[in-house]
Formats: structure tokens, C-alpha cells, sequence
């Protein structure tokens, strides 16, 4: 079964010997909130940035942890709307299952 992002987040950071509080002060958020993501009690993914300052405490990938959050980076959408036919070439891609 595929590793939620919350899951991700506390398995790193555990393994890092740091403690809940500790990371949500390097990350700037509450550490109750921290809790609530790693226990997948908060619905909606937290913010770009954060994730970003995540992902750099942890030494992960930025964009993997972005996947897994089931967040776009604005970069990335930035990409698409430059491109006018990238919508098209993704739903393609989509439909026909590519990588």
C-alpha cells in the first residue's frame, strides 16, 4: 500500500530523532497541527511553502511530498497555463495511461 503523505511526515521525522514540536517550530506551523497531519485528522493538504520547508527539513523530494499531498505547485501550473496545448497533451496522456 502506498505511504500517505502524514504517514511520510512522521516516519522521517522520526527517523531523524526529531521530536513533534521541535519540527513543527522549523516548519512554522502549530505542533498540533503537525499532529493532525501525520494522523490524517487534517482534510485538507497544508500549504505550499510549508510543505517546501518540509521537505527540506526532512531532505526529501519537494515534489514527491507535493504528489502525495494531492497538491499542483504554483511552478507547475505556472508550466501549464504558458502552454496552451498542455491541457490537451495531459488529459492524452491521462486517458491513455501514459507516464
Amino acid at each position: 500500500m502506498k505511504e500517505r503523505f502524514g504517514e511520510r511526515i512522521r516516519r522521517l521525522r522520526t527517523e531523524q530523532k526529531l521530536g513533534l514540536r521541535e519540527f513543527a517550530t522549523k516548519v512554522g506551523i502549530s505542533p498540533t497541527y503537525l499532529s493532525r497531519i501525520e494522523t490524517s485528522e487534517e482534510k485538507a493538504p497544508p500549504a505550499e511553502e510549508v510543505i517546501r520547508k518540509m521537505a527540506t527539513q526532512l531532505s526529501d523530494s519537494f515534489d514527491e511530498l507535493m504528489t502525495l499531498a494531492g497538491r499542483v505547485s504554483e511552478e507547475s501550473l505556472n508550466v501549464i497555463k504558458a502552454d496552451s496545448g498542455m491541457p490537451e497533451f495531459l488529459r492524452t496522456v491521462g486517458e491513455r495511461k501514459l507516464s
